[in-house]
């Protein structure tokens, strides 16, 4: 990677990172104070000859925050990756 390809790096800076979280956390407490709790998806029990699990019943609320959970995940490997690439070999 050339010199200036390392300053164009825009995914290496670590504001832009930290942007990105936040809204990730803007977006994650908006979704959680718009659906309501009492909003469940009931998952049925399973039994297999490895695994076994109860039904139970799951609130929605939970999934879009373990879905900007993941995204947030990705944004920290990407900044991780990038910051590494720019470093350069040793």
């Amino acid at each position: 990677m050339s010199d200036s390809e390392r300053s164009l790096n825009l995914a290496a800076s670590r504001p832009r990172m930290f942007i990105a979280l936040a809204v990730l956390i803007v977006l994650g407490v908006l979704s959680w104070l718009t659906i309501d709790s009492s909003a469940v998806l009931h998952v049925q029990g399973f039994s297999s000859r490895y695994v076994a699990f109860g039904a139970r019943d799951v609130e929605v609320r939970w999934f879009p925050i373990l879905f900007l959970g993941l995204f947030a995940f990705k944004v920290v490997l990407a900044n991780m990756r990038a910051r590494l690439e720019t470093r350069g070999p040793r």
